[in-house]
């Protein structure tokens, strides 16, 4: 286990949708917190492995935690390192964080958390 987060604070909500972990039901995010990427907030990429990658783009996402050394190999977003990103709670993978390789970039950083991995309340 990661560590648990609670109660999650400065979490959106105002009346969006919830997500949480499809793993263990820790409060991931919420809908108002989607930002497009690319001018989307939903994306389908094939990682290196041929698998099918799912995913939405958040601005925040107090629920899951970034691991791992930053790096640009495969990243879908160029521009950007990613991290893998992890449930706080119960430490299951759920996507990747984002940030900008440079200043200039918009957003300087986000959440690519996968789909399947949510659970929408």
């Amino acid at each position: 286990m990661l560590g648990v987060l609670s109660p999650l604070k400065d979490i959106g909500g105002n009346g969006a949708k919830a997500y949480q972990c499809a793993f263990c039901t820790l409060l991931i995010t919420y809908s108002d917190r989607l930002i497009r990427v690319d001018g989307k907030d939903r994306h389908l990429f094939v990682n290196p492995a041929g698998l099918e990658c799912d995913f939405y783009t958040f601005a925040f996402c107090p629920g899951s935690i970034p691991y791992g050394e930053a790096t640009e190999v495969h990243t879908w977003f160029p521009g950007y390192q990613w991290r893998m990103a992890f449930c706080r709670q119960c430490g299951q993978h759920l996507g990747w964080y984002y940030q900008a390789l440079s200043i200039s970039s918009q957003p300087r950083h986000f959440w690519g958390i996968l789909v399947i991995h949510l659970r929408s309340v």
